[in-house]
């Protein structure tokens, strides 16, 4: 039963993939106006995110839904536990996210995350770092919102690491929203330090490896948390890093402790 499952999803999955680089790609090639052509690559990318989502069993509850505006061009900063937190934000708010420049050049990946409206960064120096900011930033102005994991990584879900504060900088004087996201179940059980790498993604497993895994899972269930906005008028890089970091802290820490 487990091999015909995965069969299932992935040629689902395969599917979705095909049809999402297909649209986009038309989308891509009709399109001129840079703002109308980001626009529909985040709505197209959260269809069928809320899509892949289906397909994989993974469900997501959202509190306080009423703080995810589309189109508010609000800079969004989450805890990083696994991919599957890009679909679980992107099925409920169409935004676009900042991604690793390493994953520009993977195969498939960088194409999709492409299409996505994703804005590629170096953050191992800082040689490109202005223009980072200034795509960044260009986002926001187009009134796109935009996700960081300022983390940096995806982590075991002990806690949420430090924050790295450099990107943040195209968050002052604008809406910062801090995200949670916790999974709670697995295959209708909740998620312990036993099963929970098999969600999580870190570590030296590769990317195939634990998303062959991960289609082998019946369901996943997901919390995603949105808190109160941050006014961030004054306040530095590494302010809002501190802020952000203690609210989802809080948040992560006391749904676990709850758990």
């Amino acid at each position: 039963m487990g091999y015909i499952l995965k069969a299932l999803k992935i040629a689902g999955f395969i599917l979705l993939v095909v049809t999402f680089l297909s649209i986009s790609f038309a989308v891509d090639l009709v399109v001129r106006n840079k703002k109308t052509k980001r626009a529909w690559f985040s709505r197209i990318s959260s269809f069928y995110m809320r899509m892949a989502l289906a397909v994989l069993g993974v469900s997501v509850k959202v509190i306080n839904p009423e703080r995810l505006v589309p189109g508010r061009g609000s800079f969004m900063v989450c805890n990083h536990l696994s991919y599957i937190d890009v679909f679980a934000i992107f099925s409920n708010v169409p935004a676009v996210f900042v991604a690793n420049s390493e994953l520009e050049e993977a195969f498939l990946l960088g194409t999709i995350i492409k299409y996505s409206g994703g804005v590629f960064v170096e953050r191992r120096g800082r040689a490109r770092l202005l223009k980072d900011m200034e795509d960044i930033t260009g986002m926001l102005d187009l009134g796109l919102n935009v996700v960081l994991f300022p983390e940096g990584t995806t982590s075991d879900g002990s806690g949420v690491s430090p924050f790295k504060s450099s990107f943040l900088a195209a968050a002052e004087g604008r809406e910062v929203v801090p995200l949670c996201i916790k999974y709670k179940t697995v295959n209708g059980r909740s998620i312990t330090p036993e099963t929970s790498p098999l969600v999580y993604y870190y570590g030296e497993v590769t990317f195939f490896e634990h998303f062959f895994r991960f289609l082998g899972l019946r369901s996943v269930t997901a919390e995603l948390t949105v808190l109160e906005a941050i006014d961030t008028d004054g306040l530095s890089r590494k302010d809002i890093a501190d802020i952000a970091h203690r609210k989802i802290s809080a948040s992560y820490l006391g749904d676990v402790h709850q758990g």
